[in-house]
């Protein structure tokens, strides 16, 4: 009886243990869309589902300021295309000659290694900003204390 408890003690820890744990790490495909999306192309292959769903759970600012409604629907047309057995690639040769994905000279080269890679980072116009703001402010400080000895040099000679 006592082995019997083991075991059944033992089998339902190894259930807890690997069998719930993959459930909810899993994220819903269009998610994974998504993030496969933000590098400025979709490289994986998924299911018409899955980008139809992307299409319909898409951040709205995401909907209104990128690429990402056009590429899916882009992407769609392939997968249906390719599902119905018409070949998809005058679609994909189009899409490979626009170009927008690739970059353009040094500085676009240089945006590319040290842009962003997930949706959840910090854009690359936000650090310039900021460098901006902090670059005026220093300015701005070292004007002030520059006006300041000068003041007082000015105070010294006079006394």
């Amino acid at each position: 009886m006592r082995s019997m408890l083991i075991t059944v003690a033992l089998a339902a820890a190894l259930f807890v243990a690997f069998g719930c744990g993959n459930a909810a790490a899993a994220q819903p495909c269009w998610r994974t869309v998504i993030q496969d999306w933000y590098d400025g192309k979709i490289d994986g292959d998924y299911s018409a589902s899955c980008y139809r769903e992307a299409l319909k759970n898409a951040p709205d600012d995401l909907k209104m300021y990128s690429d990402l409604p056009d590429d899916l629907d882009r992407a769609l047309q392939n997968k249906t295309r390719s599902l119905s057995g018409v070949d998809g690639a005058a679609v994909t040769v189009q899409s490979a000659k626009d170009g927008r994905n690739k970059a353009k000279g040094p500085v676009g080269r240089v945006l590319e290694e040290l842009g962003p890679s997930r949706a959840d980072s910090v854009p690359i116009p936000l650090l310039v900003l900021a460098s901006l703001a902090l670059l005026l402010i220093a300015a701005g400080a070292g004007g002030m204390v520059t006006r300041r000895l000068a003041a007082k040099r000015v105070k010294s000679r006079d006394d």
